[in-house]
């Protein structure tokens, strides 16, 4: 298994980094699957990998030879990231272009093994000469569905390299309905060879915090005691939409009533620099905006929140939306794309679009008193979604590409 998004640095585990660690912990922790990981979706993937190796053992990586050329190409990229345009040009290029000659897996034996899967990067050509079949995790084809200029160019054209890369032979697994259909809707590939194997939680991580006292602690270092607050997630990607949220709350009057918005996560804590990275033309009220929060805060916050608002106009999945589910937390989401599947009945799912309906949903959920506890429709309907259960349907296709 190819496990390229997880990132050596734990605070980059999010998104696609958290669910291809959750995938494949809950793999290896199967009795009838032996399960071997690698990392060749990049050359700094395939570096940040040894540090991965040992961080967690018991997804027993295999060791890859690097020559030395690689070695130097991945030092000069990392290095050039706090450089100059043109150096961070040059070392990109050269290694996306040592990335697709190399043979990432040089020294293992693939012959060993009954099936390759990548949880998101297509297969290398070693892979291919090797005969295995091939498992991929689809998470979504959304930089393809996007206006033009909503999506940086370089995020184009890695889904198209990965689109280009599935043969009919391959099988995919689709996290939801919507990306497989959205999916098939851009390129023809046999039905029987396609699953949908929704992404999970991990209920360790996101579950209610019911401690008075850590609650409190997290209010005051907030600046939220005794407040009212929704909490939604950073984002300056377009798609997220946080900046319709924003002018939507500033529209809903709740800040003047003593309600805040935590806008947590990102690069900045401070709410006058997000409103300037957003084009907004004035302060907001009621803003509080945390920078980085770890895992442990995100729980907190979305255990106490009046509602996690989240008003993303494309989604393949909606994790962020599930994790506050598991929390106990009270949903807005969008109703477009894959979030409807996520949410079910256990949330107010309102179109991204519709500004009204928006201010109207923010102003009533800030205007609630504060919450006791736990909401249990959110919590019951997360517990549907489990990395376990994920994993047995990987098993179930393993089993089925290998016949």
């Amino acid at each position: 298994m190819d496990v390229s998004p997880i990132t050596a640095r734990p605070e980059g585990r999010t998104g696609l980094a958290r669910v291809a660690l959750s995938l494949s912990r809950a793999v290896a922790a199967r009795h009838d699957v032996q399960l071997r990981t690698c990392a060749w979706g990049s050359l700094v993937a395939s570096d940040d990998f040894e540090s991965v190796r040992q961080q967690f053992p018991e997804l027993r990586g295999v060791a890859v030879r690097r020559g030395a050329w690689t070695r130097l190409c991945t030092d000069r990229t990392r290095a050039a990231r706090s450089g100059g345009r043109w150096a961070r040009t040059f070392w990109h290029r050269a290694g996306q272009v040592t990335n697709r000659l190399r043979n990432p897996l040089a020294g293992v034996d693939l012959q060993g093994f009954d099936v390759v899967h990548s949880t998101y990067a297509g297969f290398p050509r070693g892979v291919r000469r090797c005969g295995l079949p091939a498992v991929i995790t689809l998470h979504d084809v959304m930089p393809l569905r996007l206006p033009p200029g909503d999506l940086p160019p370089g995020q184009v054209a890695i889904t198209r390299r990965i689109l280009a890369n599935i043969r009919p032979s391959d099988w995919v697994a689709c996290v939801s309905e919507w990306t497989r259909d959205d999916f098939l809707a851009l390129q023809p590939h046999p039905r029987d060879h396609i699953v949908v194997i929704p992404n999970a939680v991990d209920h360790d991580v996101f579950r209610p915090v019911t401690d008075a006292a850590q609650l409190d602690e997290l209010r005051g270092r907030y600046g939220l005691t005794d407040r009212p607050f929704l909490l939604t997630l950073s984002s300056l990607a377009a798609h997220k939409n946080l900046r319709f949220l924003i002018n939507a709350w500033r529209r809903c009057g709740a800040a003047n009533r003593g309600a805040v918005l935590v806008v947590a996560g990102g690069r900045t804590s401070d709410p006058v620099e997000l409103a300037g990275m957003l084009g907004l033309d004035a302060a907001v009220p009621g803003l509080t905006v945390t920078g980085h929060v770890t895992d442990a805060d995100v729980r907190g916050l979305a255990s106490a929140c009046q509602a996690f608002v989240f008003p993303s106009r494309y989604e393949g999945f909606g994790l962020p939306v599930l994790e506050a589910m598991a929390c106990g937390s009270p949903v807005v989401a969008s109703s477009a794309t894959a979030i409807p599947e996520v949410v079910g009945t256990a949330g107010t799912l309102l179109p991204p679009d519709d500004e009204d309906a928006w201010t109207e949903a923010l102003g009533t959920a800030a205007c609630r008193p504060l919450r006791a506890a736990p909401c249990r429709a959110p919590i019951e309907r997360a517990a549907r979604f489990s990395w376990a259960q994920a994993a047995e349907g990987y098993a179930e296709l393993y089993r089925r590409a290998c016949n």
